[in-house]
């Protein structure tokens, strides 16, 4: 059986969700051999029975940057030390 290559790139992924909202982490190899990470949301619409699909990319060398702004908020978030509230 034939493989979609639309999945062809794809080295590792993760997921979570349900059948209204579902998020998918996939690390992807560019055409240039270099890696990224490409997070999508997809939603389900009421309206037309279709689903909405919102997508950020994080290229290879933004990845570390993005860990640690990740890993600094939800430590903050967790120790509900959150000094960055807006009001």
């Amino acid at each position: 059986m034939a493989q979609n290559p639309k999945f062809d790139n794809i080295l590792d992924y993760e997921s979570f969700g349900d059948n209204q909202r579902s998020y998918y982490f996939d690390i992807k190899q560019a055409r240039n051999n270099k890696h990224y990470l490409r997070i999508t949301r997809r939603d389900a619409t009421k309206e037309t029975k279709t689903y909405k699909r919102t997508q950020v990319i994080f290229f290879e060398d933004e990845i570390p940057f993005l860990v640690e702004a990740l890993s600094m908020v939800l430590t903050r978030y967790s120790h509900s030390q959150m000094p960055h509230q807006i009001h």
